[in-house]
């Protein structure tokens, strides 16, 4: 074998379903729930459109294979693994491998493809999971070669970094992490790979034989494992016996997560019977704690996301690795300029099956078979000669002694059969030729692990005991991004009860430093330290110190910042980071010989603050010491390839910008990173050059959407480096460009921009961009007051672009329910944006919240038909109009002939208007005395169509489906039939609402009248009671967010009323209960209510429209 790695890149063509454009205007989901944690988009431009056809793309791809793997890396999707194969069994794709890219609508920004491997931080399923990263190959001298991929977060720019490293002799794929904070806020991440792998029938995961129980989200619930006794996503394990061993993807029927609490191993993995290959990952569990399985389920429900998502369908696992986290959500920090490296391992293996050990160079197999026969086997990531097995069983040795082992060939030995009463004693140790043990299992050891304790939602600010409590409480839903519970009333009343509450002032310091409140940050930075040093000069901690410097360094109070940073030094966590901003200022004043002085003192105690470095290498160049600037910069590079402003600085010494311009893509959020990071220091001549230097090259070209590499932002940040080099012309002429640029995605979020274009509304020049751009960062931040007065400022200084009058409408809508505003704002969008199909979508559902007329809407919107298709929300909202006006075979014409694309998470729309229409023109039957078209309907209604992208959710009642299939064949005179269908839904428990399971909703309505129609009148009349006091008792709930909900992503940017939402669900089912208890009347009466609240629920509108019907027919 020729024992080499090659490292390559290549143009990869693979077919590609295609992306809508992605969106122009900005949107502020402030409430919405994405994998337990907070679901914002802001300032990453959202995709909500996928196309169905697909066409040939080349991407930019980096190969890594030696002679036992081949690895394909697609950085422009986020840096991820698209392929991997074992080549010692057959070319086996270890991890799924999809054979075209085919984006869904999983993803925080909405694109997302399975299969590979993604690395998800800061949060689950990445910012930029379908953004470019930077790429380089590292070449080291014993022949290992890395592709690194790099992105600057797209949120909070932080720099993630992760490499995929091979070895010339091993099967061994090591992922080397490198996270770094390269802003002075204290940031909060998690990092999971997120391994995809085909399975069916014969695959099998495998975790630590010591993992006994396993936690859903949050901690919010938990099961036995691997074999679930207990009720679990709904799913009643303990009656399918079987079928409840959580390993096997037939088992599970619904969509499931699960994840390890602890273990004291270093590994898990899964294997395919069928190909007899598989994969095991190790890392260290001290600092990888994080072991998951995740699937869409196995029945119909998961199929459809399957297709969704893959041409073939095959389903497959999701078996993730969590660094700094066990848990979703479950975050840690990271301090101002921290840096955080790991390493996580896979290697393939073959033939010896699950293992139940392994390390990176080992695995043993060791499991008793029937008939007390025992299946031993070792696998090895590279060649091992010499080795011994040692099987102990209970006092007998056997000893297999000269084995040589390698990826090719495992060692296997199943002829020993074991003794009655020898189970609980057998052993397997893995020695090298001196007798050091290698790795080693113990068959059956006991279990000692503790369950850890189920997570319990806190109390609300008031009802929580001690003010350290409050302060707690907050730090949770800061640090876990909580996306419905925020930290700042937690922290109020802390303050309130105890006004000396240091570290509460400090935490809302941060909170309002973080929201650009500068005044108020640094009021509270004050206090904490008036607080701190009431008995003592020297503080435990600098962070108020250090905070409140970097507040006064931002609004240019240099002598104040200069000596509260200094006295964040006293304190050693603050120290590294203080004394970089100390040399900051040290340049801003020229005294280099000091600001060199001050980042080796950063440097002697953050050796990895690149920042640091780098701003010691600028120093160098502006020094004239050019040749020493190299070689900083050059010693940086071997450690981070990929740091930009090293780059920067690097070519800027050659005065040749090309591989500059090639490494970051030109990418124009990368240049105002760097752009800033010159500016902090007074170094505007090199910031001005690298704008221009970026204006004058156009970005790379990518082979997915990346709008934001192009900004107008660089221009402003351009016009206010060049007034404050006293080019006063120069900056007002490029002011007065502004008056002719697009508007479009102009979305700043980084408080330097909030600075910068604070200035430029000053200025005069550029008051309606400004203004406009300055309103996006302030709504994103919750500052909806100055958002408002900001876009307000933008419409009277003439700006004519729709999207600045669609964000007052929302804003007006939000911040008070000015409904009448709201309107006249979206009116005024529409008229300057009538092609965009989002803005009149929005206005519509602003409608619907006003309780406009239904038919009034559907005349309006009955023009936009064609456009309207074009949106898969705006066409299901076009279907339920028809339906609420009695229009079922236009709403089920336009649902039929349209493929939609659901959100994960907001199934379940499209589904429920297809339904709708189906029942309804199955009713119609019935009235009509044509009860086999009824029943064409009410089954068509079941046997649900693939372009509508969804399937009923296996807990999903279908009471009233089978209720009316069971109506139908009674009028055809088919009994036996009609009795099947009214006891499958008699016997039908629950429901499964708003993506969790309840035990009554308005379905449970239908399982009242089937039971009527069995005659079961007393069980009827009984459940139709429990509904009515159900609907009783939420009608007085106090009325919330469901704290740990996982996925509740409410796209809709209008806060919903989310008691005007349960009266009338609770109405609903009170008036349901009481028609079928006979009072119709009162029913009618309830019905009526509802509709005064919502004129478009379809249920109320459907009865009571029903019994006009059957009024004009003469029926009862």
């Amino acid at each position: 074998m020729s024992k080499i790695v090659k490292a390559y890149q290549e143009k990869r063509t693979i077919p590609t379903y295609g992306l809508g454009k992605p969106e122009t205007n900005p949107l502020f989901f402030e409430k919405r729930v994405y994998q337990g944690s907070n679901g914002k988009v802001y300032p990453v431009p959202f995709i909500d459109k996928v196309f169905d056809e697909k066409r040939d793309q080349a991407y930019d791809a980096a190969i890594l294979e030696n002679d036992f793997v081949r690895l394909v890396m697609l950085p422009e999707i986020g840096g991820r693994i698209f392929e991997a194969q074992d080549k010692t069994n057959n070319n086996y794709n270890f991890f799924y491998k999809q054979e075209v890219i085919k984006p869904a609508l999983v993803g925080l920004a909405g694109p997302w493809i399975s299969g590979g491997v993604e690395f998800n931080w800061p949060q689950h399923h990445r910012p930029g999971t379908y953004l470019p990263t930077d790429v380089f190959i590292e070449e080291e001298a014993d022949g290992a070669k890395t592709v690194w991929m790099s992105e600057n977060d797209p949120m909070n720019r932080m720099k993630g970094m992760h490499g995929i490293r091979l070895r010339p002799d091993s099967s061994l794929i090591e992922l080397r992490g490198r996270l770094f904070n390269r802003t002075p806020l204290t940031q909060t991440f998690l990092w999971w790979a997120n391994v995809a792998v085909k399975v069916h029938q014969d695959y099998q995961s495998f975790f630590p034989p010591d993992v006994h129980y396993v936690a859903d989200h949050a901690v919010r619930a938990m099961s036995s494992f691997p074999f679930a006794k207990n009720d679990y996503y709904g799913v009643s394990y303990h009656e399918r016996p079987g079928r409840n061993d959580l390993r096997n993807y037939q088992n599970i029927p619904v969509p499931t997560s699960y994840m390890v609490c602890e273990t004291k191993y270093n590994f898990f993995g899964g294997f395919d019977f069928k190909s007899e290959g598989g994969f095991i990952h190790v890392a260290n569990r001290h600092i990888a704690p994080g072991k998951k399985q995740w699937t869409w389920g196995s029945e119909e429900f998961g199929k459809a996301w399957d297709r969704e998502l893959s041409d073939n369908g095959d389903p497959y696992f999701e078996l993730m690795a969590g660094v700094y986290t066990d848990n979703q959500p479950d975050f840690s920090y990271l301090l101002p300029y921290e840096t955080k490296t790991f390493s996580q391992f896979w290697w393939s293996y073959k033939e010896i099956g699950p293992v139940q050990n392994a390390n990176n160079n080992l695995a043993i197999r060791l499991v008793l078979q029937q008939g007390n026969k025992l299946d031993i086997g070792v696998a090895s990531s590279r060649q091992f000669a010499n080795l011994q097995f040692i099987l102990n069983i209970g006092n007998q040795k056997r000893v297999f002694k000269k084995m040589t082992i390698s990826p090719e060939n495992p060692w296997i030995e199943k002829t020993i059969i074991l003794q009655a009463g020898q189970e609980e004693a057998v052993s397997l140790s893995v020695l090298d030729e001196h007798g050091k043990e290698l790795l080693a299992y113990q068959h059956r050891e006991i279990n000692k692990l503790q369950n850890r304790k189920l997570a319990k939602e806190p109390a609300q600010p008031v009802d929580v005991k001690s003010s350290s409590e409050l302060q707690l409480i907050g730090e949770h839903l800061e640090l876990y991004r909580h996306p419905t519970r925020y930290p700042e009333p937690y922290w109020e009343e802390a303050i309130k009860r105890d006004p000396s509450n240091y570290k509460t002032h400090i935490s809302l310091g941060r909170a309002e430093l973080r929201k650009g409140r500068l005044n108020k940050a640094k009021q509270n930075f004050r206090t904490a330290i008036e607080m701190q040093t009431r008995y003592h000069p020297n503080p435990a901690s600098g962070e108020a110190h250090f905070f409140g410097g970097i507040v006064a360094k931002y609004q240019d109070e240099i002598g104040e910042a200069y000596a509260l940073l200094y006295k964040s030094t006293w304190n050693y966590e603050w120290r590294s980071a203080a004394y970089y901003h100390l040399a900051l200022i040290d340049c801003m004043r020229t005294d280099y010989e000091q600001a060199l002085e001050h980042i080796e003192a950063s440097l002697d105690t953050n050796r990895q603050n690149n920042k640091a470095i780098v701003l010691g290498a600028v120093i160098k160049k502006r020094l004239g010491k050019g040749e020493n600037a190299g070689k900083i910069i050059d010693s940086l590079i071997k450690t981070d390839p990929l740091d930009q402003w090293a780059k920067h600085v690097q070519t800027s010494l050659s005065g040749d910008y090309s591989e500059f311009l090639r490494f970051s893509r030109n990418d124009a959020q990368t240049i105002i990173d760097i752009a800033f990071d010159y500016c902090e220091g007074g170094f505007y001549e090199e910031a001005i050059q690298l704008l221009q230097l970026h204006h004058e090259h156009e970005p790379a070209i990518c082979a997915v959407p990346n709008p934001l590499k192009k900004t107008v932002m660089t221009r402003f940040i351009l016009a206010w480096l060049l007034q404050k080099m006293n080019k006063k012309s120069a900056s007002e002429s490029l002011l007065k460009k502004f008056t002719t640029i697009s508007y479009d995605y102009f979305f700043p979020s980084r408080i330097q921009e909030q600075l910068v274009l604070e200035w430029a509304i000053q200025q005069n020049k550029a008051v309606p961009m400004a203004a406009y751009g300055l309103g996006n960062y302030y709504f994103n931040l919750q500052r909806h007051e100055d958002a408002i007065n900001s876009w307000e400022k933008a419409a009277s200084a003439g700006c004519e672009y729709g999207t600045l009058y669609r964000n007052l409408g929302i804003a007006y809508w939000n911040t008070s329910a000015n409904g009448e505003k709201a309107r006249r704002a979206f009116r005024k969008a529409v008229q300057l944006s009538p092609e965009d199909m989002r803005i009149s979508y929005e206005f519509d559902q602003l409608r619907k919240k006003l309780n406009d007329d239904p038919t009034d809407r559907l005349a309006n919107l009955e023009p936009l038909k064609e456009r309207i298709l074009d949106r898969d929300d705006f066409s299901v909202e076009l279907a339920a109009l028809y339906n609420f006006t009695g229009q079922y075979e236009k709403a089920l014409e336009l649902l039929e002939n349209k493929n939609f694309h659901p959100w994960e998470g907001g199934e379940g729309q499209v589904l429920r208007q297809y339904t709708s229409s189906c029942l309804q023109l199955g009713q119609k039957g019935l009235e009509k005395a044509d009860p086999q078209k009824a029943l064409m309907y009410f089954e068509k209604s079941l046997n649900t169509p693939d372009n509508l992208g969804e399937k009923y959710h296996p807990l999903q009642a279908l009471a009233h489906i089978n209720y009316w299939k069971g109506m139908a064949h009674k009028a055809l005179g088919n009994l036996n039939k009609a009795t099947e269908y009214f006891r499958k839904s008699a016997n039908e428990e629950g429901d499964f609402v708003d993506m969790a399971v309840s035990q009554y909703s308005e379905l449970s309505y239908y399982k009242a009248l089937s039971l009527r129609e069995l005659g079961r009148i007393e069980e009827a009349n009984s459940l139709l009671h429990q509904i009515k006091t159900f609907g009783e008792v939420k009608l007085k709930q106090e009325v919330k967010i469901d704290y740990f909900a996982t996925s509740l992503p409410l796209l809709l940017v209008f806060d919903d009323d989310l008691r005007n939402r349960n009266e009338w669900e609770a109405k609903y089912l009170i008036g349901l209960a009481e028609l079928g208890l006979g009072n119709k009347e009162k029913a009618f009466s309830v019905f009526q209510e509802v509709l005064e609240i919502n004129r478009m629920h379809a249920g109320a509108h459907e009865l009571l429209y029903l019994r006009k019907r059957k009024a004009n027919n003469g029926e009862k």
